[in-house]
């Protein structure tokens, strides 16, 4: 051991740097896809506490109550079965896209596994692909 000197200089070649590059863009995809899927979450949440407020309105609010709903910039009032009715559509909308964003989330982790593979097999210890966290 003595006098022996290491070489931890990693040749790179191109295709190799390619592989790194296309995992770096999909990790930045996938937590681009996380923060979405936290977003739809708290959204759900939130309508699911709005359906609830406007359940309870609906059982003690005298007859011909209208509620002012969202649609797009502007408040239009309208009747609070009609709202519920909205709220679960836009909540089943949500779900669905969350359903979408779980499929994509599921299809970059795959193929940051298959690369992964490869860059750890080629480099072994020499880089790190782990998150940090």
């Amino acid at each position: 051991m003595v006098g022996e000197v290491t070489d931890n200089d990693v040749h790179i070649s191109l295709d190799d740097q390619k592989m790194i590059n296309r995992f770096a863009r999909q990790n930045q995809k996938l937590e681009e896809i996380k923060d979405e899927l936290k977003t739809a979450s708290t959204e759900i949440d939130t309508l699911e506490d709005c359906s609830a407020d406007v359940e309870e309105l609906a059982l003690t609010a005298e007859e011909g109550v209208t509620i002012p709903y969202m649609v797009g910039e502007l408040f239009v009032l309208e009747e609070p079965d009609q709202v519920q009715t909205l709220l679960e559509e836009r909540k089943a909308s949500v779900q669905e896209k969350m359903k979408v964003l779980e499929g994509e989330a599921a299809t970059v982790r795959d193929a940051m596994a298959d690369l992964r593979t490869h860059l750890y097999a080629k480099f072994g210890e020499a880089i790190n692909l782990e998150a940090d966290q």
